[in-house]
């Protein structure tokens, strides 16, 4: 009830701000389908406008758990469907709960194999935890505004847009091998960057720039 409210009402105040999103999916995409969606993790807003174009499915997103930070907090993330996780060591139980979630099929479970905004590496995780929950891959890129205050202009070139992209599925064998696990990431990643040529096929993710910031800042905090 709040998830659907609360992101009903994030869909009006973007396009109030930022104009119509653009989301492309693919013709292969199955809503029905039970589906482990990944995607590149550039921005705070990624899992907002993967949440949108997903639409009316609920998304259950694993994020760290240093966003549980009290008891309001604990309540409003997990009423929102979020999933802790420790990224450092993911927890068996963890685990389990997000492929129990998989196989429910009442949500799409989302994380970000990359694991942070400042890397482009796809880490081991997400072909396990779609192997164990007997679902597809989906691979979903936003490209636009990386701040919400980026979000406030309606200048065409600055919209959002989402690609919901082709489902990638997993080979049918009992244990996946290294190789498999490697060509499946390889997979993800190639995903990644067909998605996004067809959104915009001059974009590119400022990763170096947005390194130099988070250093920055760190810079700036170590100061204090």
């Amino acid at each position: 009830m709040i998830y659907n409210i609360l992101l009903t009402l994030i869909c009006w105040f973007i396009q109030l701000i930022n104009g119509p999103t653009k989301i492309d999916i693919d013709e292969a995409f199955d809503p029905e389908a039970n589906y482990l969606v990944v995607g590149p993790h550039r921005s705070i807003l990624d899992p907002i406008f993967i949440a949108m174009a997903l639409r009316p499915k609920q998304m259950a997103f694993m994020a760290k758990k240093e966003l549980l930070a009290n008891r309001f907090l604990t309540w409003f993330f997990t009423t929102i469907n979020i999933i802790p996780v420790d990224r450092e060591k993911p927890s068996a139980s963890t685990i389990k709960q997000a492929v129990r979630t998989i196989k429910e099929g009442e949500k799409y479970v989302g994380l970000f194999p990359t694991g942070s905004r400042y890397s482009d590496e796809i880490k081991d995780g997400a072909v396990s935890m779609a192997k164990m929950g007997k679902a597809e891959i989906l691979p979903v890129t936003y490209q636009g505004p990386v701040g919400i205050r980026d979000l406030f202009t309606w200048k065409k070139a600055n919209r959002a847009k989402v690609r919901v992209g082709r489902p990638i599925q997993l080979p049918d064998v009992k244990r996946l091998s290294d190789e498999d696990n490697k060509a499946i990431n390889q997979a993800i990643k190639d995903a990644f960057i067909e998605n996004d040529r067809i959104l915009d096929p001059n974009y590119t993710y400022d990763l170096a720039g947005a390194v130099a910031k988070r250093d920055a800042k760190h810079a700036k905090k170590a100061k204090k």
